[in-house]
Protein backbone atom coordinates (compact mmCIF):
# COMPACT_ATOMS: atom_id res chain seq x y z
CA UNK A 1 0.00 0.00 0.00
CA UNK A 2 0.98 3.60 0.64
CA UNK A 3 4.16 4.35 3.16
CA UNK A 4 2.89 7.21 4.17
CA UNK A 5 -0.05 10.08 4.29
CA UNK A 6 0.42 14.04 5.09
CA UNK A 7 -2.35 15.51 6.63
CA UNK A 8 -2.15 19.41 6.12
CA UNK A 9 -4.56 22.61 5.85
CA UNK A 10 -6.36 23.36 2.25
CA UNK A 11 -3.63 24.69 0.45
CA UNK A 12 -1.14 21.96 -0.91
CA UNK A 13 -1.81 22.57 -4.35
CA UNK A 14 0.19 25.81 -4.69
CA UNK A 15 3.03 23.56 -4.95
CA UNK A 16 3.71 22.99 -8.47
CA UNK A 17 6.01 19.72 -7.34
CA UNK A 18 3.07 16.77 -7.39
CA UNK A 19 4.27 13.08 -7.49
CA UNK A 20 2.82 10.29 -9.99
CA UNK A 21 1.76 8.52 -6.34
CA UNK A 22 0.68 11.94 -4.88
CA UNK A 23 -3.58 11.93 -4.54
CA UNK A 24 -5.11 15.21 -2.66
CA UNK A 25 -8.15 14.21 -0.39
CA UNK A 26 -9.92 17.31 0.42
CA UNK A 27 -13.08 16.98 3.16
CA UNK A 28 -14.86 20.24 2.87
CA UNK A 29 -17.74 21.86 4.85
CA UNK A 30 -19.64 24.46 4.10
CA UNK A 31 -20.71 27.67 6.51
CA UNK A 32 -23.78 30.26 6.11
CA UNK A 33 -24.89 31.04 2.95
CA UNK A 34 -23.10 28.84 0.71
CA UNK A 35 -19.37 29.86 2.55
CA UNK A 36 -15.84 28.38 2.84
CA UNK A 37 -15.16 27.70 6.83
CA UNK A 38 -12.56 30.02 8.23
CA UNK A 39 -10.17 27.44 7.72
CA UNK A 40 -10.50 27.06 3.93
CA UNK A 41 -11.12 30.84 3.18
CA UNK A 42 -7.51 31.33 1.91
CA UNK A 43 -7.46 28.15 -0.08
CA UNK A 44 -10.99 29.08 -1.42
CA UNK A 45 -9.96 32.91 -2.34
CA UNK A 46 -6.89 30.96 -4.04
CA UNK A 47 -8.83 28.91 -6.04
CA UNK A 48 -10.76 31.79 -7.46
CA UNK A 49 -7.70 33.65 -8.53
CA UNK A 50 -5.48 31.46 -9.39
CA UNK A 51 -5.45 30.19 -13.11
CA UNK A 52 -2.34 27.26 -12.86
CA UNK A 53 -2.44 24.32 -14.98
CA UNK A 54 -3.32 21.14 -12.57
CA UNK A 55 -2.64 18.56 -15.22
CA UNK A 56 -1.85 15.33 -13.52
CA UNK A 57 -2.85 16.06 -9.75
CA UNK A 58 -5.09 13.90 -8.53
CA UNK A 59 -7.91 14.51 -6.55
CA UNK A 60 -11.51 13.39 -4.49
CA UNK A 61 -13.64 15.57 -2.41
CA UNK A 62 -15.89 14.61 0.21
CA UNK A 63 -18.68 17.01 1.24
CA UNK A 64 -19.73 17.52 5.21
CA UNK A 65 -22.96 19.16 4.54
CA UNK A 66 -26.72 19.02 6.09
CA UNK A 67 -29.84 19.05 3.86
CA UNK A 68 -31.91 21.31 5.67
CA UNK A 69 -29.62 24.10 4.78
CA UNK A 70 -30.07 25.52 1.36
CA UNK A 71 -26.66 25.51 0.37
CA UNK A 72 -26.31 21.69 0.61
CA UNK A 73 -22.32 21.02 0.34
CA UNK A 74 -21.40 23.77 -1.87
CA UNK A 75 -18.03 24.19 -0.36
CA UNK A 76 -17.46 20.37 -1.68
CA UNK A 77 -19.67 20.95 -5.11
CA UNK A 78 -17.46 24.21 -5.80
CA UNK A 79 -13.92 22.59 -5.01
CA UNK A 80 -14.71 19.25 -7.07
CA UNK A 81 -15.97 21.59 -9.82
CA UNK A 82 -13.27 24.33 -9.92
CA UNK A 83 -10.29 21.47 -9.67
CA UNK A 84 -11.53 19.75 -12.41
CA UNK A 85 -11.82 23.47 -14.45
CA UNK A 86 -8.24 23.48 -13.81
CA UNK A 87 -7.24 20.68 -15.01
CA UNK A 88 -7.14 17.84 -11.87
CA UNK A 89 -8.26 13.96 -12.55
CA UNK A 90 -10.90 12.75 -10.54
CA UNK A 91 -10.18 9.47 -8.79
CA UNK A 92 -13.55 8.39 -7.53
CA UNK A 93 -17.08 10.29 -7.73
CA UNK A 94 -17.65 13.34 -5.11
CA UNK A 95 -18.84 12.59 -2.06
CA UNK A 96 -21.40 14.19 -0.08
CA UNK A 97 -22.56 13.56 3.48
CA UNK A 98 -25.56 14.45 4.73
CA UNK A 99 -25.36 15.57 8.98
CA UNK A 100 -29.28 14.93 9.07
CA UNK A 101 -28.74 11.71 8.77
CA UNK A 102 -26.12 9.63 9.42
CA UNK A 103 -22.83 11.45 8.45
CA UNK A 104 -20.34 8.60 9.36
CA UNK A 105 -22.37 6.14 7.16
CA UNK A 106 -22.61 8.50 4.34
CA UNK A 107 -18.34 8.01 4.69
CA UNK A 108 -18.06 4.56 5.03
CA UNK A 109 -20.63 3.58 2.19
CA UNK A 110 -18.28 6.26 -0.24
CA UNK A 111 -15.17 4.79 1.31
CA UNK A 112 -16.22 1.64 0.51
CA UNK A 113 -15.85 2.36 -3.36
CA UNK A 114 -13.28 4.99 -3.68
CA UNK A 115 -10.89 2.85 -1.96
CA UNK A 116 -10.73 0.19 -4.49
CA UNK A 117 -10.87 2.86 -7.17
CA UNK A 118 -8.17 4.70 -5.92
CA UNK A 119 -6.10 0.70 -5.42
CA UNK A 120 -7.05 0.25 -9.06
CA UNK A 121 -5.83 3.58 -10.00
CA UNK A 122 -2.31 3.39 -9.02
CA UNK A 123 -1.77 -0.30 -9.54
CA UNK A 124 -1.68 -1.22 -5.66
CA UNK A 125 -3.72 -3.93 -3.47
CA UNK A 126 -4.89 -3.38 0.11
CA UNK A 127 -2.36 -5.06 2.44
CA UNK A 128 -3.85 -7.01 5.42
CA UNK A 129 -8.04 -7.82 6.79
CA UNK A 130 -7.65 -4.20 8.70
CA UNK A 131 -7.29 -1.96 5.79
CA UNK A 132 -11.08 -1.47 4.97
CA UNK A 133 -12.29 -1.65 8.80
CA UNK A 134 -12.86 0.18 11.99
CA UNK A 135 -10.26 -0.40 14.55
CA UNK A 136 -11.40 0.49 17.74
CA UNK A 137 -9.07 -0.51 20.85
CA UNK A 138 -11.28 -0.40 24.36
CA UNK A 139 -10.02 1.92 27.19
CA UNK A 140 -11.61 1.79 30.67
CA UNK A 141 -11.23 4.59 32.66
CA UNK A 142 -11.72 3.93 36.41
CA UNK A 143 -10.43 7.19 37.49
CA UNK A 144 -12.80 9.93 35.74
CA UNK A 145 -16.36 11.04 37.35
CA UNK A 146 -19.39 9.63 35.91
CA UNK A 147 -21.25 12.58 36.47
CA UNK A 148 -19.13 14.45 33.88
CA UNK A 149 -19.37 12.38 31.17
CA UNK A 150 -21.07 13.14 27.68
CA UNK A 151 -23.85 10.46 27.69
CA UNK A 152 -24.26 11.02 23.72
CA UNK A 153 -28.05 12.64 24.40
CA UNK A 154 -29.42 13.72 21.29
CA UNK A 155 -29.32 17.84 21.25
CA UNK A 156 -26.91 20.56 20.52
CA UNK A 157 -25.70 22.73 22.91
CA UNK A 158 -28.36 24.15 24.59
CA UNK A 159 -30.81 23.32 22.11
CA UNK A 160 -32.92 22.72 24.98
CA UNK A 161 -33.41 25.79 25.87
CA UNK A 162 -33.25 28.26 22.90
CA UNK A 163 -35.35 26.44 20.40
CA UNK A 164 -34.82 27.72 16.71
CA UNK A 165 -35.42 26.10 13.52
CA UNK A 166 -34.53 23.64 11.49
CA UNK A 167 -35.59 21.07 14.08
CA UNK A 168 -34.29 17.85 13.32
CA UNK A 169 -32.54 14.59 14.77
CA UNK A 170 -29.59 16.50 16.62
CA UNK A 171 -31.82 20.40 17.06
CA UNK A 172 -35.34 18.24 18.50
CA UNK A 173 -38.54 20.25 19.14
CA UNK A 174 -39.91 20.02 22.57
CA UNK A 175 -43.18 19.43 21.95
CA UNK A 176 -45.79 20.18 24.69
CA UNK A 177 -48.05 17.06 25.76
CA UNK A 178 -51.99 17.72 25.67
CA UNK A 179 -53.12 14.19 25.97
CA UNK A 180 -51.67 11.52 27.42
CA UNK A 181 -53.93 8.56 27.41
CA UNK A 182 -53.68 4.58 28.39
CA UNK A 183 -55.47 2.71 25.55
CA UNK A 184 -54.93 -0.84 27.30
CA UNK A 185 -55.42 -2.39 30.90
CA UNK A 186 -54.39 -5.14 32.63
CA UNK A 187 -51.02 -5.82 31.16
CA UNK A 188 -47.70 -4.72 31.43
CA UNK A 189 -47.28 -3.14 28.02
CA UNK A 190 -47.99 -0.11 27.71
CA UNK A 191 -50.58 1.20 24.37
CA UNK A 192 -50.64 5.17 24.73
CA UNK A 193 -52.61 7.75 23.16
CA UNK A 194 -50.66 11.29 22.87
CA UNK A 195 -51.66 14.73 21.65
CA UNK A 196 -48.76 16.93 20.85
CA UNK A 197 -48.72 20.46 19.68
CA UNK A 198 -46.46 21.03 17.02
CA UNK A 199 -47.76 24.06 15.31
CA UNK A 200 -44.86 26.40 15.86
CA UNK A 201 -42.14 23.82 14.73
CA UNK A 202 -43.04 23.68 11.18
CA UNK A 203 -42.24 19.96 11.42
CA UNK A 204 -43.38 17.79 8.60
CA UNK A 205 -41.85 14.48 9.61
CA UNK A 206 -42.04 13.81 13.38
CA UNK A 207 -40.02 11.06 15.68
CA UNK A 208 -40.91 10.87 19.28
CA UNK A 209 -37.87 10.68 21.47
CA UNK A 210 -39.27 10.04 25.31
CA UNK A 211 -37.08 11.56 27.83
CA UNK A 212 -34.36 9.23 29.71
CA UNK A 213 -35.36 7.83 32.97
CA UNK A 214 -32.98 9.28 35.59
Amino acid sequence: MFDWVTVMPSSPLESEEHGSYSLYVFCMTTYGEGDPTDNAQDFYDWLQEMDMDLSGVKFEVFGLGNKTYEHFNAMSKYVDKRLEQLGAQHIFELGLGDDDGNLEEDFITWREYFWPAMCEHFGVEATGEKSSIRQYELVVHSDIDAAKVYMGKIGRLKSHKNQKTPFDAKNPFLAAVVTNRKLNQGTEHHLMYLELVISDSKIRKMMILPPQPK
